[in-house]
């Protein structure tokens, strides 16, 4: 990057991706603001008007959201005041005030039932309140300012809790899990995702685009992984998503493709490179 540092406004900063993205900026010469829910909540929009005027960015990347996809099935009026509210209310300011919005969305916005991965022209059909709230704030985004970029992404892990931690500590606790294996992502570590947005905001070229690690797999898949390096002893007994009924329909086929976005190492050199963190955080606590 030339010139004078781009300031850049990070909603959700308290987040798995948000965290990544206020240590990462900074490294490619941004001037980073990094608000997490409790310093801005984007479904206020007084709130909203106010920190962009306050701070004055060129860029904001929405990190925000209700993730909780089975929660979001029984708090659905939450879901859509922070999933799709939240963007609009950006949206419509950044338009006002002339600077970009990084919108960060999910694969959540399929279906599931295509038999390859999922390019960005390919058309949503969300069978959750997760995937319809995310899908709406898309919406919202592209329609609302002119000056977007929309990133989809899939099973994001990091600092915070997520799938990679859940199978560590369970298996602490047993040495036989049952994982879905007829559920398939392309596991993607939140700094390998902060990485790839950043060469999309290098780029300077709007539109959506996909960015998950290289690769795919089932859940099972990514658990026996895990324990493979973390050289723990478990038995992962694959099982169909039927045999565990949850409240928010998920995806069969989660994975995205990326004919044009930024191209990130494979999700298996990424796990190991958190695991060997992870672990060793672990074994200086």
């Amino acid at each position: 990057m030339s010139g004078a540092a781009r300031r850049v406004l990070v909603t959700g900063a308290g987040g798995q991706l948000g965290r990544e993205l206020a240590v990462r900026l900074p490294e490619y010469g941004y001037e980073v603001v990094a608000l997490g829910h409790g310093e801005l909540d984007v479904s206020d929009t007084r709130a909203v008007g106010e920190a962009l005027r306050r701070h004055s960015p060129e860029v904001v990347i929405n990190a925000a959201a209700y993730t909780d996809v089975d929660g979001c099935e029984s708090e659905a009026g939450l879901a859509y005041r922070v999933n799709a509210l939240g963007p609009r209310n950006l949206a419509q300011l950044c338009e006002r005030l002339g600077c970009e919005l990084l919108h960060v969305s999910t694969n959540y916005v399929f279906d599931g039932r295509s038999e390859r991965p999922y390019a960005p022209w390919d058309r949503p059909n969300p069978i959750s309140v997760y995937g319809a709230t995310k899908l709406a704030g898309e919406e919202y985004v592209r329609h609302l300012t002119s000056r977007w970029y929309i990133v989809r992404t899939a099973g994001v892990y990091g600092e915070g809790r997520n799938f990679v931690r859940t199978m560590l500590r369970a298996a602490r606790e047993r040495k036989t899990l049952k994982v879905k294996d007829d559920e398939h992502i392309s596991p993607t570590y939140a700094r390998d995702l902060a990485g790839g947005i950043i060469r999309v905001l290098e780029g300077r070229l709007y539109g959506v685009y996909h960015i998950t690690n290289s690769g795919a797999c089932s859940w099972h898949e990514f658990a026996r992984e895990i324990f493979r390096i973390a050289g723990m002893d478990v038995e992962v007994v694959p099982v169909p998503s039927s045999g565990y009924p949850l409240p928010a329909a998920r995806p069969p086929n989660g994975v995205l493709s990326s004919p044009d976005g930024p191209a990130l190492r494979h999700w298996r050199e990424a796990l190991a490179e958190y695991l060997r963190e992870e672990l060793g955080r672990e074994q200086h606590t």
